[in-house]
């Protein structure tokens, strides 16, 4: 239909002289008429000249003509912003389609914001005349038979000028829940892909990954950086859009309410933590593992279960850092709160593996002292979670099992780290307050009860299954710790053949030296070459770091391979024996390209062969990037700071020197001026010998006794 447009046209025009119904025939399986075909295809001209064929008298059908689903040609028309002139004329001839819905219940208005389309929207909520009703009568008309909302279709096209053009002029849609009791902030912070702007993103190679000493976030000049890449090379649209969700975010914020609702409030002061242990546990007799396989089973009824969380922990779930900020800075609340197993914002962004939230979050004191202390139903601390974790969070990743359990020791070390720091706090603000005016001995014993109490108070080592959290992570990666061990272990073996291999090949290259050797001497002929020393210099590295790779995967295959070594000693050691071969095998590529220089030395084609024979040493440096970054981010590190030592010098040699020039003019200006002044006097004497007095009063001439020069005096 879209490439026969002026066909269409023509044929309707010649029936449509004979049968003013043509317009209004139904043509598909589904009743759908010429118009509706023609609304569908966003041919607007076409609409036009099709209803321009429709006599005044029938204008009253166009409410009653639907297709299958109960679509009028408004519901097919407002699904775009192209055909408003459309859907005016439309207006025009039955104003009463506004008010028409289909068989669930959506009114063409509806249509517009399930596209997403603004305009449309604003056109039909201004004919219906929206802001003159009261908020129930209005509420009718935006929202279907299940309860879904104009606001909740419009946030899932993404398309956010619309959502907050709704929220802007209907805020009564806030607190309005779908068939599935999900108000619009919870379905916004479901959907982390909204959220996502255009990064300028790195490859992080298997180098890389080895190479991580720590949790990594973010950083400032990150995001400077990210922010200047916006503003001049971003999409116009897209940093508009982007600013029109963080605004929607902090209209939503504000008058939410799903967490008042939805969640358990549980009181959280310190008071409350030290309770008898026998009523804290409750009734249920699931073990350990048996709550892990249900934690681990991911759904299709979760959203179901969504409805019941809040929506800082739905948007915790799925990372969307601007909907827990701005719920941090309007509802701080809402942090005094937990689901429905116990658990805070912390437990729930451990469990996710959501480390940006957890530092956003623990960057205030007051809020890291009152959320350290909480455990959830089962004891769990904070410390605790890092045992547990999604099935689905483990397989976003597609790690080797060194690097996930890498991962899992560096989040425990960063939460112990965290939660000693609490305890320190604690136990610091406590002492002060607790401090006698008197006896040195006395405030010591109390400063040691304090601290312990308060250790006792942040958090308590035992969950009701009374394991520590090292015990349960020890237990939960027990089965990561073998693979990881097997892992690492054929990687070395593999790494360790290979060292052997570039060994043994440079070890033979030494007796079979490009030329070959004088039989009468044994010297090689073409030592006298430059090429030769480089030749030599090259296999002697080369086999010096085959061996030394070989010295290192041994060391690493003969141990024991307990579990902390694998979060920074294993992996560092892996490091520099990958590093050590594949510099040995660059050093093998650049004695091969030394050897066809040296063979071809006699050819016309010299340069030609140079380039051929040295091109594999960039090529497999080059290719290999995760490994140059491994390799020269130590040496960039080395060179900045000797070049801030060496900068530093200059600075101090410079200011010598400046002072030592000022002295050095300083002295010769003094000298200058007692030579003009001895000149002066001498001058002077020698007029008064020439008129004949002898001798010359000292207050009348000024002149004394020849005084010491400024260098001597110097």
């Amino acid at each position: 239909m879209d490439t026969d447009y002026d066909k269409v046209r023509l044929l309707c025009s010649l029936i449509g002289l004979r049968d003013p119904k043509v317009p209004l025939q139904r043509i598909s399986i589904y009743n759908d008429t010429v118009l509706h075909m023609a609304a569908h295809s966003k041919r607007k001209d076409l609409v036009l000249d099709l209803l321009n064929m429709i006599p005044e008298d029938r204008n009253h059908q166009l409410s009653d003509i639907k297709n299958t689903e109960g679509n009028t040609l408004l519901h097919e028309v407002a699904t775009s912003n192209d055909m408003k002139d459309a859907a005016v004329e439309l207006l025009k001839r039955n104003p009463d389609l506004t008010i028409v819905s289909n068989n669930s219940g959506e009114k063409p208005i509806f249509c517009a914001a399930h596209c997403g389309q603004t305009e449309m929207f604003e056109l039909l909520a201004k004919e219906m005349k929206l802001e003159e009703r009261n908020p129930e009568e209005s509420k009718a008309h935006l929202q279907r038979n299940d309860g879904t909302t104009v606001l909740h279709v419009s946030i899932a096209t993404e398309c956010f000028e619309l959502p907050l053009f709704i929220v802007k002029n209907y805020p009564y849609l806030i607190e309005q829940r779908d068939q599935s009791s999900m108000t619009a902030l919870q379905h916004l912070a479901c959907n982390p892909t909204a959220f996502r702007r255009r990064e300028i993103q790195t490859r992080q190679g298997f180098i890389g990954l080895l190479n991580k000493s720590k949790i990594e976030v973010q950083g400032v000049i990150g995001e400077l950086f990210s922010d200047i890449y916006e503003t001049f090379f971003g999409d116009n649209q897209s940093n508009d859009r982007y600013k029109s969700l963080l605004e929607l975010v902090k209209l939503l914020v504000e008058k939410d309410t799903s967490w008042g609702t939805n969640i358990n409030s549980q009181a959280m002061s310190l008071g409350e933590i030290n309770k008898d242990p026998e009523i804290e546990k409750y009734s249920s007799k699931l073990s350990w593992e048996k709550k892990e396989r249900q934690n681990s089973q991911e759904s299709s009824t979760n959203k179901d279960k969504k409805s019941n969380e809040s929506a800082l922990f739905l948007a915790t779930m799925s990372n969307i850092q601007e909907i827990v900020k701005e719920v941090l800075y309007s509802q701080p609340q809402t942090l005094k709160h937990t689901n429905k197993e116990g658990m805070n914002i912390l437990h729930v962004a451990i469990l996710y593996r959501h480390i940006d939230i957890f530092d956003m979050v623990i960057k205030h004191e007051v809020l890291s002292k009152r959320l350290s202390s909480a455990t959830d139903d089962e004891g769990n601390s904070v410390l605790h979670m890092v045992s547990r974790k999604r099935k689905s969070q483990a397989s976003e990743k597609m790690q080797s099992p060194a690097l996930q359990l890498r991962d899992e020791l560096l989040l425990f070390e960063k939460i112990k780290q965290w939660e000693d720091y609490v305890v320190g706090l604690i136990g610091s603000q406590n002492a002060d307050i607790c401090q006698p005016p008197t006896f040195i001995k006395v405030l010591e014993i109390n400063t040691k009860k304090v601290k312990s109490a308060s250790k006792n108070l942040v958090t308590n080592p035992l969950n009701n299954h009374n394991k520590t959290a090292e015990e349960l992570f020890a237990a939960a990666n027990e089965q990561l710790h073998q693979d990881a061990k097997e892992w690492l272990m054929r990687t070395t073996e593999n790494c360790t053949i290979l060292s052997v291999f570039i060994a043994t090949v440079a070890f033979a290259a030494v007796y079979t030296v490009p030329g070959g050797p004088n039989q009468d001497t044994g010297i090689p002929i073409l030592r006298s070459k430059p090429f030769f020393l480089v030749f030599i210099l090259a296999d002697v590295i080369s086999l010096a770091l085959a061996l030394s790779s070989v010295g290192i995967f041994l060391s690493i295959l003969t141990s024991s391979f307990p579990l902390q070594d694998f979060k920074i000693y294993l992996f560092k050691k892996l490091i520099l024996g990958i590093i050590c071969l594949v510099l040995s095998v660059s050093m093998m590529a650049v004695a091969f390209g030394t050897t066809i220089v040296l063979m071809m030395s006699h050819n016309q084609e010299n340069v030609f062969w140079s380039v051929v024979a040295f091109l594999p040493v960039p090529i497999f440096f080059l290719s290999y990037s995760p490994l140059r970054s491994a390799v020269l981010r130590p040496c960039r590190k080395w060179f900045k700071s000797i070049f801030v030592k060496f900068f530093a010098i200059v600075v101090i040699l410079i200011l010598l020197f400046q002072l030592f020039l000022f002295l050095i003019g300083y002295l010769v200006f003094k000298g200058f001026c007692w030579t003009v002044e001895k000149a002066c006097s001498f001058k002077r004497h020698l007029c008064w010998n020439i008129c004949g007095i002898s001798s010359l009063p000292e207050s009348d001439t000024g002149f004394s006794e020849p005084s010491a020069s400024p260098l001597d005096q110097v």
